[in-house]
């Protein structure tokens, strides 16, 4: 088992979208995959028709009511499972920094990759999320605001190695226009700051915003589209990157 999760402390970034459907394609490759939704606002729920108050949900497994094993629901794909979040996650009280990961655990055997999709704050339900993971994807706008807070990000990560010294980041693009504050955003990334980046840069692409309204992934919506093929080639290179 994999786990990676998707977080950047900038929002509107395209977090969500980046894990709906890496988690989609990997399913549909044929690994058994996991989504945890780990955002109070539960776009990822939403997005796979799952979001349901009346539900299990991660607020109550990481208040120790129950286990993650038994909030996990079918979505209607095949080989994607998700567990939801609700609001009441944003009020959560932990007991220690490993509640996800000790049930994660239970799940090795179950499933191949867990992907979780995190609320742009270090909040210990982030951290949760975070200190169970192999890999952080830090998906990235290149705009002045979003290059200027990876150096926080970056401060805030080296406190997750304190609990996860084995978990990397790494930064993906998205939103990519082929701009001149685009290309010099990219360039600063590269040669400046030197951060660790996918080669898979996620295009611009309307499709995107059309894929959250019918609540579908690209592939099942827009599979001609730009920003499908890139997340495409990005799934390719999760499934490298995590085999290394």
């Amino acid at each position: 088992m994999k786990v990676i999760t998707v977080m950047n402390y900038k929002g509107g970034v395209g977090k969500t979208a980046t894990a709906v459907n890496l988690a989609y394609n990997l399913s549909e490759k044929g690994h058994k995959t996991m989504l945890i939704d780990c955002d109070p606002q539960g776009n990822a729920s939403f997005f796979f028709g799952r979001y349901d108050e009346t539900k299990k949900s991660l607020t109550g497994v990481l208040s120790k009511k129950y286990t993650l094993k038994s909030a996990i629901r079918r979505t209607k794909y095949k080989d994607l499972d998700i567990v939801q979040a609700d609001k009441n996650l944003e009020f959560v009280e932990i007991s220690g920094p490993f509640e996800l990961k000790g049930n994660l655990i239970d799940l090795e055997d179950s499933y191949e990759f867990v992907i979780c999709d995190c609320h742009p704050t270090f909040d210990s339900y982030t951290e949760q999320a975070l200190y169970a993971a192999d890999l952080c994807v830090v998906p990235v706008k290149l705009d002045r605001n979003s290059i200027n807070g990876l150096t926080f990000f970056d401060e805030h990560f080296q406190d997750v190695l304190d609990y996860n010294r084995n978990c990397e980041y790494k930064i993906l693009v998205t939103m990519w226009r082929k701009t001149k504050a685009n290309k010099e955003g990219l360039m600063e990334l590269l040669r400046k700051n030197q951060y660790p980046m996918f080669q898979s840069v996620i295009r611009n692409s309307t499709s995107v915003d059309a894929s959250t309204y019918k609540r579908k992934p690209l592939k099942k919506c827009a599979s001609r589209s730009n920003a499908c093929m890139d997340y495409e080639n990005f799934t390719s290179e999760i499934i490298e990157e995590v085999s290394k």
